[in-house]
């Protein structure tokens, strides 16, 4: 009879496990930081981009897309530096404007799909202006 106490006991507590591991699920995964940051006015061009997230991002299921008023710059070799990251290389020029960055991803073993967006800015650096300014009087 005591043995029989103790099963129905050892069951309930493996029913209660196992009921509470399937219920435990990957929800949205959040970004934390990201480089550009958001709102960021830079003096310079961009050459990569890097996000930051609560949990592991699956770099195989995950788009960054950056975007300006003219067009759509690709970023590719999305990849994880191993801090629950995604970063991304920008294979276009990156002149002065505001920006708008699009991320798709998942976290790893999910299927639930998170997403974002970031804007920035791109001020046109000192340096530059300079540049112009003696390049326009030369003339």
């Amino acid at each position: 009879m005591e043995k029989s106490r103790t099963m129905k006991f050892v069951r309930r507590c493996c029913a209660l496990f196992l009921l509470t591991a399937a219920g435990t699920t990957h929800g949205d995964v959040k970004l934390l930081d990201s480089f550009p940051k958001s709102g960021a006015e830079l003096g310079e061009t961009v050459t990569d981009v890097r996000l930051w997230f609560d949990e592991e991002a699956d770099p195989a299921h995950s788009t960054i897309e950056l975007m300006n008023s003219d067009a759509r710059i690709p970023v590719v070799a999305i990849h994880t530096m191993g801090e629950n990251d995604l970063m991304g290389m920008v294979r276009g020029s990156t002149p002065p404007g505001s920006y708008r960055l699009l991320w798709h991803t998942t976290a790893l073993n999910s299927e639930k799909i998170s997403s974002g967006e970031i804007y920035f800015t791109i001020v046109e650096s000192e340096s530059e202006s300079e540049s112009e300014s003696e390049s326009e009087s030369e003339r």
